[in-house]
């Protein structure tokens, strides 16, 4: 039997998901063990689509962090962009060419 995960979000408590909702991600962390990441990308199989909603993920990380320890929503969207800025890898200029012309790219 496996034992129930510590802090189980309760989907059952969230008034919004229905018959027209579709999971696309979960996260989970491991104490001293990084982080684990599960994407079904044929949900949203546009990837700068994918980039809003991780853009609107964070904006809700900020509302909860901001409860959680009391500070400005503010505050806490700029330390969750900042731990974002520092994560994230040059973008590689191949790719970014690529992606020029692409509807939405960087033009």
């Amino acid at each position: 039997m496996k034992a129930t995960k510590p802090r189980a979000i309760p989907l059952s408590a969230i008034p919004h998901l229905d018959d027209r909702s579709a999971e696309v991600a979960r996260i989970w962390i491991t104490d001293r063990a990084g982080s684990t990441v599960v994407i079904d990308a044929g949900v949203l199989a546009d990837a700068e689509m994918f980039g809003v909603l991780i853009a609107d993920t964070i904006a809700h990380a900020a509302r909860a962090h901001a409860a959680a320890l009391g500070i400005g929503e503010a505050e806490a969207a700029a330390l969750i962009w900042r731990g974002l800025d520092g994560a994230r890898p040059d973008i590689d200029p191949a790719a970014a060419a690529r992606i020029a012309n692409h509807p939405g790219g960087l033009n």
